[in-house]
């Protein structure tokens, strides 16, 4: 984190014109730790023919999405919002992927119609029905790897009554699908903050021995047609790039020696991964109370932007007390709950987190805010949106992405 940090204490300090009164709360983006990342990405999988497709539900900031497609990557989209929002950002169809699991008819049709060459997932076979005779597009068909990855409960989607994939145990009719219809990529995500990445491996094996017979299965039916892709989805848990070989590294080392997906064409579909350490957020110290032992500080960002953290667990947000002239405070460290604006009970950031000594006016550093932050913002309590700041710290420049936005 030693880079964003010095990166975030910079920024602080250029504020001037850029912080107005009602700023009480701003959100940044990194450019360079998120070039940093998508290079890192496409380097681990060198050995592949892979398109690195990032997942817009992450970070769905238009700027965000421009700078993506402009780096040459793809992009994936869990809704028909976010193929539009890809088109905004001048994808390609070719590189843009949709996995909703609600496709509607019309949606499809307008897939086919508009957007030809883009990777459309079928997420059971039952919506094989609603596609069109020689679609414009190609079809992927997710499959259920049934497989236990350690991913939290709330992120595990490859359990026996998952709603993601076809269950691979239906495999008679997986292969019977494949010698029907156009099918010619298979998909698998096993889950997000995947906590065993053997098992994960073991999954995405699974998923390639399925099309090799699949394949096989067509050839012996003298189709030419054949499944030629494989969408492994994402899931890795964010890291820290050092100069030790990376878990993303691993991954894809591992995939490359302990399975054939070497044989086919691969889609990646990261997202948390990449993101997580590309921002950082700034926040006044509103209010300082003391609570028994514990100094009780609320701040303007709380379940409103970083949502998982308050009503899942924290992920790993490094809080950084600065003063009024955004110096680091040196006083010192004192158990702290972070409370957050709104008007839940369970808004809290942190608790028990060590913080140095804060008063009324002090401000706090969030880094790693970049993922599943700006994009899962609430509406509860109405609060505006923050103003959304691209950092160049290379460059040493700042630009507005977004002004503070209200709801009404």
């Amino acid at each position: 984190m030693k880079a964003l940090k010095e990166e975030g204490l910079w920024t602080v300090k250029q504020l001037s014109e850029i912080q107005k009164t009602e700023d009480t709360a701003l959100i940044f983006q990194s450019w360079n730790q998120l070039e940093k990342y998508l290079s890192h990405l496409k380097k681990a999988f060198s050995s592949f023919d892979a398109l690195h497709a990032i997942a817009i539900k992450t970070n769905p900031h238009p700027a965000v999405l421009r700078y993506i497609v402009s780096k040459g990557f793809g992009l994936e989209a869990a809704s028909m919002e976010e193929v539009e929002m890809a088109i905004s950002a001048g994808i390609d169809p070719i590189n843009l992927v949709f996995d909703s699991p609600v496709k509607t008819k019309s949606e499809i049709i307008a897939c086919h119609n508009l957007y030809p060459e883009i990777k459309l997932n079928l997420n059971s076979l039952d919506e094989l029905n609603r596609i069109p005779e020689n679609p414009n597009f190609t079809i992927g068909l997710r499959i259920n790897p049934m497989t236990e990855t350690g991913s939290p409960e709330l992120y595990h989607v490859s359990h026996d009554e998952s709603k993601f994939g076809e269950p691979i145990s239906n495999r008679e009719a997986i292969r019977n699908a494949c010698l029907n219809h156009p099918i010619s990529q298979l998909h698998v995500h096993s889950g997000s903050a995947l906590g065993n990445i053997q098992n994960a491996v073991n999954a995405i094996a699974d998923v390639v021995a399925l099309a090799d017979e699949i394949n096989e299965l067509l050839s012996i039916n003298k189709i030419t047609r054949r499944i030629q892709r494989i969408d492994i989805g994402g899931g890795l848990k964010p890291e820290l790039l050092s100069e030790e070989p990376s878990q993303m590294m691993k991954y894809a080392d591992m995939l490359y020696n302990q399975t054939n997906l070497r044989k086919y064409q691969v889609v990646t579909e990261f997202g948390q991964w990449c993101h997580f350490y590309c921002g950082f957020a700034l926040s006044e110290v509103e209010y300082v109370l003391q609570r028994g032992k514990k100094q009780l500080a609320y701040v303007h960002l709380g379940a409103d932007f970083l949502l998982r953290d308050a009503y899942v667990k924290p992920r790993g947000i490094e809080f950084v007390a600065l003063n009024k002239n955004f110096e680091v405070n040196e006083e010192s460290f004192e158990t702290t709950d972070i409370a957050g604006p709104l008007c839940f009970a369970g808004d809290y950031l942190q608790k028990d987190a060590q913080i140095p000594k804060l008063k009324e006016g002090d401000h706090l550093l969030m880094l790693g805010t970049g993922s599943n932050s700006y994009a899962l913002w609430s509406r509860h309590c109405s609060r505006a949106i923050p103003k959304i700041i691209g950092v160049d710290f290379e460059k040493q420049q700042l630009a507005i992405l977004s002004e503070r936005t209200k709801f009404h």
